[in-house]
């Protein structure tokens, strides 16, 4: 008995069922844009685009407070959050990691209106070669960024990485 692991209450997920609820939400959301394509004869890529961005910025803010919850559930606060953020591998090509990524697009979509992002968000853009300063929507942050984490613009496979992201930090700790 002297030799048992105490498994902290925090690592149990609970955090996962909403996050999954709402991803799950706004994938059914963009299927039904999607069909517009088809069904509407003057609506097209761009309208789709125009439509998605917001709902993709909102998976990327619900990922954020997932993975800032997590962080706390670890750590008892977010004051470290950059240091875990980087406790990741760096993604094929670039210096940041899928993380650090998720959490820039998250402040972007939060913010994209305001002009010239934070200094931190405005980096990690940079590292990943997004621009907030478009005029094309194909080539908005949103959706490059959803290119470099997934062609297909799964939010369920985003999601499957940000929950084994979380798993692998307590694994850490043990």
């Amino acid at each position: 008995m002297e030799n048992e692991k105490k498994t902290s209450w925090r690592r149990h997920d609970y955090r996962f069922k909403s996050l999954f609820m709402i991803i799950d939400g706004l994938s059914k959301s963009i299927s039904e844009l999607e069909k517009n394509v088809a069904d509407i004869h003057w609506y097209d890529g761009d309208w789709l685009m125009e439509e998605t961005e917001t709902i993709y910025g909102l998976a990327f803010i619900a990922m954020q407070n997932y993975i800032n919850g997590s962080i706390s559930d670890i750590d008892g606060t977010t004051k470290n959050k950059n240091i875990f953020y980087k406790k990741d591998n760096p993604i094929e090509d670039y210096t940041g990691t899928t993380i650090e990524l998720i959490t820039a697009l998250a402040n972007y979509t939060k913010h994209k209106d305001e002009g010239v992002p934070h200094s931190g968000t405005l980096s990690i853009l940079e590292s990943f070669n997004l621009r907030y300063d478009v005029i094309y929507l194909d080539e908005a942050a949103v959706f490059q960024g959803l290119t470099i984490l997934n062609k297909d613009y799964d939010l369920f496979k985003i999601m499957d990485y940000v929950v084994k992201w979380r798993e692998s930090l307590w694994l850490a700790i043990e």
